[in-house]
């Protein structure tokens, strides 16, 4: 629904300058007549997102990224733990928003608050942009009334978020980057230098060495069938990615990573981490600790752990405790049902939650940057000793013909 500035007259004769959603400009009219405003000046939003094709007009849809919401949502903490009323905070961050995408978004959410749509209901029309996790916690905070802190929480939230992805993203660069560099480099080898010098040796006859020969076979393998190889490897990835579509599938796989000696770890670490913040953030913004499990589980990718979170939503509903239904499962971690039974006993159940996803946060963070820094050193080993037996493959030939020379 297209988003209209206004200026108009209210019953007093007094300005007034907004924005309303309506189907078209007579629809504004319409719909600012119902709220007691004579319309003076109805302008359509500028939507720099539309392009044309052939006379047509089209629309691209684009979603704010998680960047930029890190960034709005402490924003717009700020501004609703300052009092700002919603509709005019909006306003203000449209018209600051470089980006035409964030600031039509914002326009569009403004306009259907200014019609009396909640902040969380207006959001579902930008469900690409804002998850439903998301605007879960943002109508925690509204039936509760404590809108700002549940702001203030979000924000923290999604920074730790995106602070691991950032932690993660920039060290796994260089390691991505050397292993590309690498391989390509052992490709160019073992298919143009290797047969051209090895070849050589052949046509003098010289008896080749048994590594030698195993090179030789390796590249004329890579020249005559590296194509079909290629191919053939992105045919499985294409079809392992279809499969992992179907739920049966992704069970088994992540079940079989699950119970990999470093990886595992690693996945419940993080899994857990988001589970028990999430929970924290929500039954701390009011949110009922059933509809907090079923927000969480929406935050864990892996299919046993869901599987295991909705166990453990089942139980709770049936009248067992938090701590209760996940030791049932035996899938969480045995620190994790400690600190919930300490919180459901003490009645501090949220800030329990947030501790321990402090605590396995840092565990994650620790456990991946040790792994990423033998990771470097690793792929510089392995390439190099591939590297050595292609020039050993190659000096063997030459070392043996100087003997029998000086023989």
């Amino acid at each position: 629904m297209p988003a209209y500035n206004y200026e108009a007259l209210d019953s007093s004769g007094q300005t007034r300058k907004g924005v309303i959603a309506a189907d078209s400009l007579r629809d504004a009219r319409q719909k600012l007549r119902a709220i007691s405003l004579f319309p003076v000046d109805i302008k359509q939003g500028k939507d720099k997102d539309r392009y044309s094709i052939a006379g047509l007009s089209l629309s691209k849809h684009k979603a704010i990224s998680s960047k930029d919401l890190t960034l709005l949502t402490r924003q717009m903490a700020t501004m609703f733990s300052a009092g700002t009323p919603i509709e005019e905070a909006l306003g203000a961050l449209s018209k600051q928003c470089e980006k035409a995408v964030l600031r039509n978004i914002l326009t569009k959410i403004r306009a259907q608050v200014s019609e009396g749509s909640k902040l969380s209901d207006a959001m579902k029309s930008e469900s690409a942009s804002f998850p439903a996790l998301y605007r879960a916690m943002i109508a925690a905070g509204e039936a509760s009334g404590n809108l700002g802190p549940v702001m203030e929480r979000i924000a923290d939230y999604s920074e730790k978020s995106q602070d691991i992805k950032n932690k993660v993203s920039t060290a796994l660069i260089y390691p991505i980057v050397l292993s590309v560099v690498a391989t390509a480099v052992l490709v160019i080898l073992m298919t143009f230098v290797v047969p051209k010098v090895v070849s050589q040796f052949e046509n003098i006859g010289a008896e080749l060495p048994g590594l030698t020969r195993v090179v030789m076979a390796i590249s004329s393998f890579l020249v005559n069938y590296g194509l079909f190889l290629l191919i053939g490897l992105i045919g499985f990835i294409t079809l392992f990615i279809s499969l992992g579509r179907r739920k049966s599938v992704r069970l088994k796989i992540h079940g079989v990573l699950l119970k990999l000696p470093f990886v595992g770890r690693l996945i419940l670490s993080v899994s857990s981490a988001r589970f028990a913040r999430t929970m924290g953030t929500l039954i701390d913004g009011g949110s009922p600790v059933l509809e907090s499990i079923r927000a969480a589980k929406e935050t864990v990718s892996n299919e046993v752990i869901r599987e295991a979170i909705e166990t453990v939503y089942l139980n709770v509903r049936e009248g067992h405790s938090l701590s209760f239904a996940m030791k049932r499962t035996g899938v969480f971690a045995p620190l994790l049902i400690y600190m919930c039974s300490m919180g459901e006993k003490s009645g501090r159940l949220s800030y329990m939650l947030v501790k321990i996803a402090d605590y396995l946060e840092a565990e994650f963070e620790g456990i991946s940057q040790k792994a990423l820094s033998l990771l470097e050193p690793m792929i510089v080993i392995i390439m190099g000793l591939m590297v050595g037996l292609i020039v050993m493959s190659i000096m063997l030939p030459i070392m043996r013909l100087n003997s029998l020379i000086l023989m």
